[in-house]
């Protein structure tokens, strides 16, 4: 078991990239984002690796235009369903239930530059807040 103490740490082992295409915002991530429903956002899916090569984590995040820096986050902690992809990356059954982490990274003015859903299996993680 991992324990996630930190929603916007790095990640210490290995990741890979597994989707990076531009898509449009919908109206959630049009909300987390302040920016119009079907804005073109950037868009990138990241499988964070255990040290022996098991899926973690599934990260995958949005921003506007190019990547900017951040000084500061806030993250909501839910639950979702998995849905096929996810579910196959991480070893799991369709629907299996896993934490859902919303992250959004903000400037210093408070603005949103960033917004991820973090997806954690229950079975391997614990999270302490």
């Amino acid at each position: 078991m991992r324990t996630l103490t930190d929603a916007d740490a790095d990640w210490p082992w290995g990741t890979e990239r597994t989707d990076s295409s531009p898509q449009r915002a919908t109206d959630d991530l049009a909300g987390r984002l302040d920016v119009p429903a079907g804005a073109l956002l950037q868009h990138e899916v990241v499988e964070c690796l255990e040290p022996g090569g098991r899926s973690a984590m599934l990260v995958e995040s949005w921003w506007r235009g190019r990547r900017r820096s951040h000084s500061s986050c806030v993250a909501e902690l839910g639950v979702v369903s998995l849905p096929e992809g996810q579910a196959h990356a991480l070893g799991l059954l369709v629907d299996s239930v896993a934490y859902r982490v919303v992250r959004t990274r903000l400037d210093p003015h408070g603005a949103p530059v960033e917004t991820a859903d973090l997806i954690l299996p229950l079975d391997r993680w614990t999270i302490r807040l």
